[in-house]
Order: structure tokens, then sequence, then C-alpha cells
């Protein structure tokens, strides 16, 4: 007769299988690691197999879609808003100092835009519009601060009331006001701003206007400068456009 004996308790089985077989699950991990990590991946081909793996085992897919087009929206949401100008005025106040032509502009505050007139006589010779060795310095303290808003800017050119002399390049004062804007919008360029400008010459249409409290000398230093006419609306159109 084979079997236990009546009332004998039976032996629970052994479980030590289960360490060499966790040991063997072990082994082959680590070596199925070592043939992946000695092997080369195809970074497309890998890509490719996630996707239509993805695609075919997400049974949500036909009713997953993007809410937007991130090609289409991606560019707008890094573009610059407009700043503003109150607060604008501040930075630019405390830039201005680390610049000896800087120090000696005006900035004034209208309705709609910040005016920073840049002394015409510390930036260009006298009757021609190339920029003094000096001056780009000057940018290149502006410049980083302009980088920073996204507000429209415009570069207007001012000249006194006497036309350019004989032999000048210039027919008028209009043609000399407009090419000494042009000229610091690229020397702005120059030194890495990149943004939209608007130049504009307006010759000597803006002399009469001064103050007749000023000095004739005054009015003549004045009367010879280009104003980067900051505007509280962005590049874009709109005050509070993208």
């Amino acid at each position: 007769m084979t079997g236990h004996a009546p009332g004998r308790p039976r032996r629970p089985a052994s479980r030590a299988w289960m360490v060499t077989f966790a040991d063997l699950l072990s082994l082959l991990l680590a070596f199925f690691v070592l043939l992946f990590a000695m092997s080369s991946v195809e970074t497309n081909a890998w890509k490719t197999l996630v996707d239509a793996l993805s695609s075919r085992l997400n049974p949500l897919h036909h009713w997953i879609r993007p809410l937007v087009d991130p090609e289409k929206t991606a560019p707008r949401l890094f573009v610059k808003r407009a700043i503003d100008l109150d607060y604008l005025a501040g930075v630019l106040q405390a830039g201005l100092a680390d610049s000896d032509i800087l120090s000696q502009s005006i900035l004034h505050r209208l309705d709609d835009a910040l005016v920073l007139s840049l002394p015409g006589h510390l930036i260009f010779l006298p009757g021609q519009a190339r920029l003094h060795a000096d001056s780009q310095q000057a940018l290149v303290v502006l410049a980083p601060v302009l980088k920073l808003v996204g507000n429209s800017i415009e570069l207007v050119g001012h000249t006194n009331a006497s036309p350019p002399p004989a032999g000048s390049p210039f027919g008028s004062n209009w043609d000399l006001s407009l090419a000494r804007a042009v000229a610091l919008a690229n020397g702005l360029r120059a030194v890495g701003y990149t943004d939209a400008i608007k130049v504009l010459g307006a010759a000597d249409a803006g002399y009469r206007d001064m103050s007749l409290k000023l000095s004739a000398a005054q009015r003549e230093i004045l009367s010879r400068r280009v104003d980067l006419v900051i505007r509280e609306t962005s590049a874009g159109g709109g005050a509070n456009a993208p």
C-alpha cells in the first residue's frame, strides 16, 4: 500500500524553484539588454513603428484631434507684445546713463507714444547722413532694450531750416532727414535689432514748433535730431494685437 499514513499532515510543496527561475529571468533580461546596447537603432524606423502601433492599439485614436494646428499657432506664441510706455520710459532712462550720447538725449511722453530725441550733432557729421564712429556704442546700448519690446517703432529724421549747402549730395532737407533716419535704422540692424522699423523724414517741419523760450543755439541743435518714436500699439497693429 502506498501513500501517506492516515492522520499524518501533508508537507507543503517546496518553492525553492522560484529562486532559480527568477535568477534565470534576470540573466535573460541582462542578456537582451546587452544585445540591445551593442546594436544600433534606426531612429526613423523605430519612430515609424511606435507611431504605427500607437495608432493601431489606441482605441481613442479616431476621436482625438488637436484643437489647434501647432504649425500655424506656434509662431504666434512667441510674438513679443507691446509694453506699457510708462514702464518702458523707466527702463530707457536707466539705460541712457550708460552712453555719453544717449545721456544727452531727451525722453518725453506723448499721449500715445514715447519719444527719444537723439542729438543729431553727436550722431552725424554736419550736412551728412553718415554715422559718427562714437555713435556705434550708443546703438549697442540702445538695441538690446528695443529688442525686448514688441511696440511699433518709428525713426523720424529732422533738420534745421537752412537748405543743404552747395555740392551736398542731398537735394533738399527732406532727402537729408530721411537719409539720416535710414542710416540710424541700418545702424540698429548692424548691432542686432531685427524687428520692423518705419523710417520717415520730416525735414524742418518741426523747427517752427519749438518753444521760443529756447535760445537760437538750442533750437539749432535740437532741430538736427532723429526721433525714436515708440508707439503704444504693437508692431502687428492694434493695442492688444500680438
